[in-house]
């Protein structure tokens, strides 16, 4: 098992410290486990039941993004009784390290709900900016270790086609508005109909 860096260790307790209780951290592997990604568990400070996760070590790989690096960690927050939610996030990750997928604000990995939940609608991940904590973790200021932050939000099929039609800001304004549960990952999609594109 890979040991994780010290400027990694300084973040994660820093993350902790800012968002949430009870860390601990898992390394994950990918199929062959020939790669490892470590992810920080924490439990939400105000209701027990919920999980918040978050890639610890993305940001030590290459992230290009219109030709510029932009280091990003992954976070995701889902009940606890998603318990898939964790796995969801490191292959996210793996995306990124392994396969030097471009991952920014706005963009979308196709299918990564759909590979461990199969038959609802939630499938694929939208990233937006972690409003949750957006104050709090742009504090951080830890020497050699450059980080941006990135959250996971769950959508259907019918949500990424409105992304694809109206722009990511359109579905962001959208899902806000219709107040989805974040932390839901099998919740009804906010589109019943084409009608309610407009």
């Amino acid at each position: 098992m890979k040991e994780l860096l010290e400027e990694d260790i300084k973040m994660a307790k820093f993350i902790a410290g800012a968002i949430g209780f009870e860390p601990q951290v898992y390394p994950y592997y990918d199929n062959d486990r020939t790669n490892q990604l470590d992810i920080l568990k924490l439990t939400d400070p105000v209701d027990n039941n919920i999980g918040i996760y978050c890639t610890i070590g993305v940001s030590n790989y290459p992230n290009i993004v219109d030709g510029k690096n932009i280091p990003l960690e992954l976070m995701l927050t889902a009940y606890k009784r998603f318990e898939k939610a964790t796995n969801i996030l490191s292959t996210c990750g793996f995306y990124i390290i392994k396969d030097r997928f471009e991952c920014g604000l706005g963009g979308i990995f196709k299918r990564m709900i759909e590979f461990y939940y199969k038959g609802i609608e939630m499938k694929h991940i939208f990233f937006i900016e972690p409003f949750l904590w957006s104050e709090k973790l742009v504090q951080m200021d830890i020497e050699n270790k450059e980080a941006n932050f990135l959250l996971c939000i769950p959508i259907s099929d019918k949500e990424l086609e409105f992304k694809l039609e109206k722009g990511s800001a359109a579905l962001e304004e959208l899902l806000m508005k219709n107040q989805i549960d974040i932390y839901d990952l099998d919740r009804k999609c906010v589109i019943e109909n084409p009608c309610q594109k407009k």
